[in-house]
């Protein structure tokens, strides 16, 4: 029973068609995001497909977003508006 339930939510949640990139590195998705962009201040994205938003935490603890790009354009999540710098690692790229 197990299984099952762990077979029909995998199945779930690749069917829901969203995409998240951690360090350039695409999960069972088409889409395609190259090497992410950062300044240690600034997080960026720029991907396949779209639209998709950059998401980072901050080293102060807050998360910052980007704004909507698609088709490689560059998303951008600034942690300098929340008066912080960029928590390595953190980032990565959400298809809406």
């Amino acid at each position: 029973m197990k299984r099952l339930l762990a077979g029909v939510f995998g199945a779930a949640v690749l069917a829901s068609g969203v995409l998240v990139a951690n360090a350039g590195t695409a999960q069972a998705s088409p889409q395609a995001c190259r090497t992410p962009w950062t300044d240690g201040t600034t997080y960026g994205v720029s991907c396949s497909g779209g639209p998709y938003i950059a998401v980072a935490q901050c080293k102060n603890g807050q998360w910052v977003q980007g704004a909507s790009a698609s088709n490689y354009s560059w998303s951008y999540a600034y942690c300098s508006t929340v008066g912080s710098t960029y928590k390595s690692g953190t980032g990565y790229a959400l298809y809406l």
